[in-house]
């Protein structure tokens, strides 16, 4: 079995781990467990995983039954034959949303981050609405730097709510237009991964604001 010097492990992680959280914990615990198997560059990238920052950084491509609502802000407010076609949609029974939610992820720390994935879940009044996995790994530049994580999030909304008026749909959607304003009851979790030799170990969720 291979051995590392643990002096490169002081030295690089030793100012993150005053940072930890409790739901972070977990990866602390493991790393532990794999320091005989692991280089210092590996430790470091895990390090840098922790510490980055997640932010909401905005929708883009929303639509609805076909219909682009770049822009849009209050779906009732569409011009008219958009609208014959948001009804015609409506009378159906299929009305497909399609939106991709964008997560801005920095890294202030003097590696890399590689982030293996994540799982990500939407709200609306508290109660969870859609969820779902991003299984493809995204690498965060040090030093301050960014980029941009985007979950592409597909589905019918007629289906999701199939219990629930037409206005309670339509506002849905309003709110989910209007996620990260105050308006907006939506929020966004996310649940961020990272490659530990062969097992992926996740955070706790992280409320994006």
């Amino acid at each position: 079995m291979k051995h590392i010097d643990i002096s490169c492990f002081n030295l690089r992680l030793g100012r993150y781990f005053s940072l930890l959280s409790g739901m972070q914990s977990k990866i602390v615990i493991t790393i532990f467990a794999c320091l005989t198997l692991m280089s210092c560059d590996v430790l470091s990238g895990v390090a840098s995983f922790v510490n980055c920052k997640y932010e909401f950084s905005g929708i883009s491509d929303p639509a609805v039954a076909g219909i682009s609502l770049k822009d849009v802000t209050d779906i009732t407010k569409l011009s008219a034959s958009s609208l014959l076609k948001l009804t015609t949609g409506l009378m159906s029974g299929s009305l497909p949303l399609s939106v991709t939610v964008n997560i801005k992820t920095t890294n202030p720390n003097s590696t890399a981050a590689k982030i293996a994935g994540l799982d990500w879940a939407i709200d609306m009044d508290a109660s969870n609405v859609l969820s779902g996995t991003l299984n493809h790994a995204v690498t965060v530049p040090p030093n301050g730097g960014q980029s941009n994580i985007p979950l592409t999030i597909q589905t019918d909304v007629l289906q999701l709510f199939k219990n629930e008026s037409k206005d309670n749909i339509l506002n849905f959607v309003n709110h989910l237009l209007n996620t990260g304003k105050s308006s907006s009851k939506i929020s966004v979790r996310i649940r961020p991964s990272v490659m530990i030799g062969t097992q992926k170990i996740s955070t706790g969720y992280i409320t994006l604001k």
